[in-house]
């Protein structure tokens, strides 16, 4: 019979590799990768996405920012899952200047600072606000254990 940890530690890499919506949160420098949606009231978001199916949740990741954003980026550690499973991933970026422009659901690409998010929040114009883009906050300023706080009424 197998450790229970053994088995904790096989099934959960086994389930980081399932197929799964992704996204990831890439930061360079001080400031954040975001980008500006054509649909869903053309909100702010991360790069990220649907899974085709087969793919792991890392290539889904990967695959939907190089698509909305035109950089390419190494996948690093799961950050969080939130609704419906989404996976956000802290991912790198491989080179300073995209390689495309985006695709036809953004409208914009941009570099935000910390200024520009809280802005943002302020005016509601963050897709799952809630819930999810105020964590942004925290990975960027480095503070992974989301005990910030925003006065920010969301």
């Amino acid at each position: 019979m197998l450790p229970a940890l053994f088995i904790a530690m096989v099934y959960g890499a086994l389930a980081q590799d399932a197929p799964s919506h992704a996204g990831c949160f890439v930061k360079n420098g001080t400031t954040m990768l975001a980008v500006k949606l054509t649909y869903d009231g053309n909100l702010f978001d991360i790069p990220g996405g649907r899974t085709d199916g087969h793919e792991p949740a890392t290539r889904t990741a990967e695959r939907e920012t190089f698509e909305e954003s035109g950089y390419q980026v190494s996948i690093g550690e799961l950050l969080a899952t939130v609704r419906g499973g989404f996976r956000i991933y802290n991912c790198y970026l491989q080179g300073s200047s995209p390689r495309k422009g985006p695709d036809h659901e953004v409208s914009m690409v941009k570099w935000m600072d910390v200024g520009e998010i809280e802005g943002h929040l302020q005016h509601h114009e963050w897709r799952f606000q809630e819930d999810q883009a105020v964590l942004y906050l925290d990975w960027l300023v480095g503070e992974h254990n989301h005990n910030r706080r925003l006065s920010i009424h969301v």
